[in-house]
């Protein structure tokens, strides 16, 4: 339970600075550092707590994984103009574009966990972050919130950081947020603490500040309407334009003992694993050769229940009964098209190798209407519209730039009553450039298009997407206005 309030008065930052705080603490240096990892409890923590780390650190060229574990969309909670689901739609765009900002490749992970209950998926939040440090062990810092900031999902951000820092052998550090706001310098849970500071350069509390001004619906009001009031206010938010960042290192008894776990990762059958990903470099036409490679169906779309599960969900996701023309991008060997044309009067499927588009040929032949090509997408794109759009298990596999020509090449082929249905694995995989977190997100920042539906798991997410203003399944069938 929060026991303190935004709107209380909190300890002012002149405070702070006179305590004298660099006269107190030991600096912090990046000796050692290879790899960060930083969890956020809310969108906008990593911003304020760490965000001069995070800059500093995507200079140096270290990989970098943003784990933010809620949409903060309890943020707002007496909120008359922002619901719950719109609240978690802005804060989702405002996060990617502040860490854009401070850090244009590092992946960013959005695990969805509801705010305000992050104690009861710590779990979840734990598996996450240990696949996030990978096999660096001590080269890898972890960076989360405070587990003494007094707010019970920094508390539980805390824990899974531990878990996970435990298991892996990383070095684990966390960052205050609230405590500037209840606590003082003299306070006892300071001298508990193993407190070091990691001094900024001026250009770098600049794109510090400017980050953070990208979380408009916490530094700004939503509305002029009682409920809707800043939570970070100028007072507030000056705790976090100093010089430094305070972080503090915890010690983790027989973490060396703690046998590692192999990071879960998605890949085909009977192949070994591959580097990690550039995630500026989309992949190309060998790597998916190298995979089929090992046999006619590496990914166990016929055998595996998971992926039969899967798709009668993005079936029973479509908005409607029928589709004149329908695009498939990433149609691999057919098996979710024989299901998409049940629905279609024409369906074109795409691929960038020829190996499994023979197999989906076999597969669909005399089937009317539907067409298979080789392309390159999104340099080789088909002329036309489509009212159908299917986009499963393709996007991580392109680059941010090329992600974002992918989607663009969608919209403006969309019909004006189009369709564009995504389908993503959340876990991260060594080879891909990106994660279906990173793409679903990029998804929300296309021009002129309403989430229709949205559906996630642990293991994949799905989402449609429609030209707005966008009618429900119900209102097409005259069941609500």
């Amino acid at each position: 339970m929060v026991t303190f309030s935004h709107s209380d008065k909190g300890t002012p930052e002149k405070v702070w600075e006179a305590a004298h705080w660099p006269d107190r603490f030991a600096s912090l240096d990046l000796d050692g550092l290879k790899r960060l990892v930083v969890v956020s409890a809310h969108p906008d923590d990593e911003s304020l707590g760490v965000g001069g780390l995070i800059t500093h650190v995507a200079g140096l060229g270290l990989p970098i994984v943003v784990i933010v574990l809620s949409n903060g969309e309890a943020s707002h909670p007496q909120s008359p103009t922002h619901d719950p689901a719109r609240l978690a739609q802005i804060r989702r765009i405002e996060v990617t574009d502040a860490l854009a900002h401070l850090a244009p490749n590092a992946r960013v992970h959005l695990l969805e966990l509801p705010d305000g209950e992050l104690a009861e998926h710590v779990g979840i939040a734990a598996e996450e972050i240990v696949e996030a440090i990978g096999e660096a062990g001590g080269s890898t810092w972890v960076v989360s919130p405070w587990r003494a900031d007094k707010h019970p999902d920094h508390a539980a951000a805390s824990a899974a950081a531990e878990r996970a820092a435990r298991e892996r052998g990383a070095r684990l550090f966390e960052y205050p947020i609230w405590a500037w706001h209840w606590s003082t310098p003299d306070a006892a849970v300071w001298s508990e603490a193993a407190v070091r500071l990691f001094n900024l350069l001026p250009a770098e509390r600049k794109v510090k500040a400017r980050a953070l001004a990208f979380h408009r619906s916490q530094v700004g009001p939503l509305s002029d309407s009682l409920g809707d009031e800043e939570i970070v206010p100028a007072g507030f938010r000056a705790h976090f334009a100093r010089d430094y960042e305070t972080l503090l290192e915890m010690t983790l008894n027989g973490a060396a003992d703690a046998p590692p776990r192999p990071a879960r990762a998605r890949k085909p059958a009977n192949r070994p694993p591959r580097v990690r990903a550039d995630p500026n470099q989309t992949l190309t036409a060998g790597f998916f050769e190298g995979v089929y490679a090992s046999g006619p169906d590496p990914w166990g779309f016929e055998s595996r229940w998971y992926e039969k599960r899967k798709r009668s969900a993005l079936i029973a996701a479509l908005p409607r009964q029928r589709f004149s023309a329908a695009l498939e991008l990433g149609c691999s060997t057919g098996v979710l098209t024989a299901e998409l044309a049940e629905y279609c009067d024409t369906l074109l499927c795409i691929d960038l190798v020829e190996e499994p588009l023979t197999i989906a040929r076999e597969r669909l032949a005399g089937r009317p209407g539907v067409t298979f090509e080789c392309r390159t997408v999104p340099g080789e794109w088909p002329d036309g519209t489509f009212d159908l759009i299917v986009m499963s298990e393709v996007g991580y596999y392109c680059s941010a730039n090329d992600l974002r020509r992918l989607l663009e090449r969608c919209r403006a082929s969309l019909a004006p009553n189009g369709v564009l249905v995504a389908c993503h694995w959340r876990h991260p995989v060594a080879e891909h450039p990106l994660t279906g977190d990173a793409v679903h997100t990029q998804l929300t920042r296309v021009v002129g298009l309403q989430r229709t539906v949205h559906h996630l798991e642990r293991d994949f997410v799905l989402e449609v997407y429609e030209p707005r203003p966008a009618l429900s399944v119900a209102q097409r069938g005259g069941l609500v206005p």
